[in-house]
């Protein structure tokens, strides 16, 4: 006979759950009259009390039976889904830009074409130069083992020679560094007087945020699970911090400033006068209109459980593990306050597949850059009705002009090979080294015995002192050492 557990807990009159080895179930009724929801369907009881006779009947089957009319589990309620940044973002979504070969708007097509016929004469350079700087250093080294010291008796006719082909392979680097500098596109942007101030008001307000004392690269976002994860956090960010600086191009260069936003994934972002450009690491790029991108600003509370930023604003406190209303949860003994900070946030999106978040620690600065940001945005989209083009120059342009130093800003120098001076001091070195390898030939073979090291001598570890002759022997005889010679037995 088995055992059997079960056991009753009344909630409030006419509901009971029924704890048993079977599992959990909910009896709803009275005595005589009751129903049982449970894993094994629903059962209606019917009896008389204290009469022992009693009616149980299966009414609905165990939920998931699978058979026809079987109930199937209720679906669980959706989750209001997540914000960030003003946008309707999943529970989980990686945030990153499409690949960038497919992020050129169609109005920069022709000038990626000549990005990119100068950045394949480019790597073709570079190649050369790297090959040109190598053969400089080999012609270098010639040069100067021909000229060193008492060699150069043997290597003068070579001198010249050697000398010319190393200049020779200084000019051909010299020419292939001044081609490498001057393979470039050079944009020149048509902007009246008000573009010219809105973008000179960009670069002012991008300093001001580059200064904050965090800018992060917001790689994730997902929503939490507030009431499983005890916090009050709606979203839970991955972040990695980044810096913003002004740069410049090695490819596209232009009298004005250009933004650098930095990008752990290595695609960093450039914002020039009049479009968006960003760069991968195999040296690929997109191009993006203003008209085409969007910039998103947005304020968040964020629940910093890392160090805070001096330049954060601290509104409040929430903790570890918190409930739904913010209270902390007492059933953790360990758990202790987190500071709610402040943060500003900019979101970057593109209608060709541009995605970028980051998030500052100074939510006024990020406000300044975008409202900057926006003003300068209009000023291009008035330009644009004008008709003022962005002229860019072909790169072939620069192959009909003379290169100097001016071009490519690399200063020429030339090998001067002067005539050794003193060549005396040569021979007499030579000579002082012939005679005294002579003179130390000679003195080897007059005296071989005192050149020649002394036999070692190794005596028997048992060896006994000779005897002593007759005529040279002055001791006693009977202090004289007699030596034993051992019998045929002793052997």
């Amino acid at each position: 006979m088995g055992l059997r557990f079960q056991r009753r807990v009344r909630l409030f009159p006419g509901v009971r759950l029924n704890f048993s080895r079977g599992g959990i179930s909910t009896t709803v009724g009275v005595r005589g009259a009751s129903m049982t929801l449970g894993g094994k369907g629903a059962h209606v009881n019917l009896g008389i009390p204290g009469s022992g006779l009693a009616y149980r009947q299966r009414v609905a089957p165990p939920l998931g039976s699978g058979r026809p009319g079987a109930a199937s589990p209720a679906a669980p309620p959706p989750r209001p889904p997540p914000e960030f940044g003003g946008a309707y973002i999943p529970e989980e979504r990686l945030i990153r830009s499409a690949e960038v070969s497919a992020l050129t708007t169609p109005g920069l097509g022709e000038l990626k074409r000549l990005i990119n016929e100068a950045q394949v004469r480019r790597n073709v350079l570079i190649s050369v130069v790297s090959g040109r700087r190598r053969a400089l250093a080999k012609a270098q080294g010639r040069l100067q083992l021909a000229q060193a010291f008492i060699i150069r008796l043997f290597t003068a006719k070579a001198v010249p020679g050697l000398a010319e082909a190393a200049q020779a392979a200084e000019d051909q680097l010299d020419q292939s560094q001044a081609e490498l500098a001057g393979c470039f596109i050079e944009i020149d942007f048509g902007f009246d007087d008000a573009t010219l101030n809105s973008y000179a008001a960009l670069i002012r307000s991008f300093e001001a945020l580059s200064s904050c004392s965090r800018i992060w690269d917001v790689t994730s976002t997902r929503a939490t699970n507030r009431i499983a994860e005890r916090t009050v956090a709606h979203n839970a960010v991955s972040r990695a911090p980044v810096s913003f600086e002004l740069t410049s191009s090695a490819i596209v260069k232009s009298k004005h400033q250009v933004l650098g936003l930095g990008n752990v994934g290595g695609r960093d972002l450039q914002i020039f006068p009049g479009f968006i450009m960003m760069r991968d690491a195999t040296q690929d790029f997109g191009l993006v209109e203003f008209h085409e991108f969007t910039l998103t600003l947005s304020r968040t509370h964020f629940v910093e459980e890392q160090q805070v930023p001096v330049d954060a604003k601290v509104v409040g406190q929430t903790w570890k593990k918190a409930n739904k209303d913010g209270s902390p949860d007492r059933r953790f003994k360990e758990n202790y306050s987190i500071p709610l900070v402040e943060y500003g946030e900019l979101t970057m999106t593109s209608t060709t597949g541009l995605l970028e978040a980051y998030q500052f620690s100074d939510f006024a600065k990020t406000e300044a850059f975008a409202q900057a940001f926006a003003v300068h945005e209009r000023a291009l989209a008035a330009l644009a009705k004008t008709g003022s083009p962005v002229a860019a120059a072909d790169p072939s342009d620069a192959d009909d002009q003379p290169l100097g130093e001016d071009d490519a800003g690399v200063e020429r120098s030339s090998i001067v090979v002067t005539p050794p001076a003193g060549l005396w001091l040569d021979w007499a070195a030579l000579a002082f080294i012939v005679i005294g390898l002579g003179a130390g030939g000679v003195w080897v073979a007059a005296h071989p015995a005192s050149a020649a090291p002394p036999p070692a001598v190794i005596a028997p570890a048992s060896s006994a002192a000779p005897p002593p002759s007759a005529a040279g022997d002055s001791k006693p005889a009977h202090r004289r050492r007699h030596r034993h010679t051992p019998t045929a037995d002793q052997t």
